[in-house]
């Protein structure tokens, strides 16, 4: 028991960390963006940072956070990977069940990519009031997680709908989801009719927002282990910077 907590935790298995309620936590983040105390935003932007806000309050991943959080900052961290990682092999359950026609898989299927879609616009639009991640890696590496579970959501969607040309199998649908995701050409598979379409065009939406934070919230923002980063210069070449000075 010692090695495996060790093994995944750390020194963190002898820390604890008290964290503030995670609806606390956010309804300060819905106070902040009211009176704009950081930004001056308006007419649109301000009405949809609002909705991103709001929309919290309808996901579990709020409440998980909130209860986990009365444990410390370890369990409410391990909480949430859990919860990412039982949305992740959510559509490998239904395909294994053969219930993707369902109406309740449509419904939990497109619940929870609508969860990650407003959880991916949030870490773009509501960056300025949110904390900064506890590690910069870990997040990529949850972004990559989140990137799979879209592709698998999105192969139930494809199965169900049956408006792919050639979609035979279970394999069929998560490989056409993932061909899609990566905007290489089908081959003998393509969508056929308003319904696949549809799905086809929302799911390229998807894999842009991935491109986009993965470009502007991570790519250019790689701590390294002799505690310098990056930044771009005026000049040609890249300036090291140590950390410690700034």
């Amino acid at each position: 028991m010692g090695f495996l907590r060790k093994l995944f935790l750390s020194h963190w298995s002898t820390e604890f960390r008290c964290v503030r309620p995670a609806i606390t936590i956010q309804n300060g983040h819905l106070k902040a963006v009211l009176d704009d105390e950081k930004e001056n935003t308006f007419g649109i932007e301000r009405l949809f940072k609002l909705f991103l806000v709001l929309s919290s309050y309808v996901f579990p991943g709020l409440y998980i956070r909130h209860l986990s959080g009365k444990f410390g900052l370890l369990p409410r961290k391990i909480c949430l990977e859990i919860y990412v990682i039982l949305k992740l092999i959510t559509p490998i359950i239904i395909f294994k069940c053969n219930i993707e026609d369902s109406i309740f898989a449509i419904i939990l299927i497109s619940y929870l990519l609508l969860e990650t879609l407003l959880y991916l616009l949030s870490i773009i639009f509501l960056s300025d009031i949110y904390s900064p991640p506890i590690s910069k890696k870990r997040s990529y590496l949850m972004l990559v997680i989140n990137y799979i579970e879209v592709c698998l959501g999105f192969a139930v969607l494809y199965k169900a709908t049956g408006g792919v040309s050639d979609l035979v199998s279970n394999f069929d649908a998560v490989y056409f989801s993932f061909i899609t995701a990566t905007t290489i050409d089908y081959g003998h598979m393509a969508p056929i009719g308003h319904d696949a379409k549809a799905l086809v065009i929302i799911h390229s939406m998807y894999n842009f927002i991935f491109i986009g934070l993965i470009l502007s919230n991570f790519a250019f923002n790689i701590t390294y282990k002799d505690g310098t980063y990056r930044v771009k210069a005026n000049k040609d070449k890249p300036e090291m910077v140590d950390i410690e000075k700034q």
